[in-house]
């Protein structure tokens, strides 16, 4: 049985899973406390299904990029039960959680978090080529917004108005509200390293704030899946 746990934004997420395979998942939106209520959330799904911690043979994280303090509560959380139960740690970049389910049916995917008021986190994703990550200004995104790409994401919902603006009613955009993350989403993707043994170190992981030296770090992990 394995746990995700994804705590990127104000949208939070947990699950129970097996073969990446969600048995239950729990979502919720946070009022900045993160820190109260994640691991309530554990033991009400790990109850709900007569579930011991001890019995979990890996944990899940969503690594950002997202919130600094959300995600320092997600990623604490699940590097204390990875070492305290001695069990595998598995990260997945948040963006690519975003953009799971559309980059099997369109070529060009554009996954959209948000980062602040006046700034966003961007994973672009292309069928022939390696994604790429950032963080950007909003209006300096809205400028390079261009048709032939899929927006998606947590922030697509507020920007949904300025790109139909810029690029007219052609524009492709994900009609799903917040939350558009999903624990079960993690939970399969996270699956696939952890049957390749592809595990996370508890001991130096870090939450993904999209620095060049950890984007550079995202690029070469997706590398080795590919």
């Amino acid at each position: 049985m394995h746990l995700s746990i994804d705590t990127s934004t104000r949208y939070a997420s947990v699950a129970l899973s097996s073969n990446g395979e969600t048995i239950i998942e729990l979502s919720w939106r946070s009022q900045r406390n993160h820190s109260v209520e994640l691991i309530p959330a554990i033991k009400q799904l790990l109850e709900s299904q007569n579930v011991k911690a001890s019995s979990l043979s890996a944990i899940f994280i969503a690594k950002g990029p997202g919130a600094f303090s959300a995600l320092r509560v997600g990623m604490s959380t699940a590097k204390s039960m990875s070492d305290s139960l001695s069990i595998p740690l598995v990260d997945i970049n948040t963006l690519d959680i975003e953009s799971f389910p559309y980059t099997g049916t369109y070529d060009r995917v554009c996954a959209i978090i948000p980062a602040g008021r006046t700034r966003v986190y961007v994973g672009k994703y292309q069928r022939t080529q390696d994604p790429s990550y950032e963080v950007i200004d909003l209006e300096e995104f809205i400028a390079q917004a261009n048709l032939g790409w899929m927006y998606c994401g947590e922030a697509v919902s507020d920007l949904s108005e300025k790109l139909r603006n810029k690029l007219g009613d052609d524009i492709k955009l994900s009609q799903v509200p917040p939350p558009t993350r999903t624990a079960s989403k993690l939970a399969f993707l996270a699956n696939k390293y952890f049957e390749k043994d592809m595990f996370s170190e508890a001991l130096t992981l870090e939450p993904l704030y999209l620095r060049s030296s950890q984007v550079d770090s995202a690029y070469n992990k997706r590398a080795k899946t590919s």
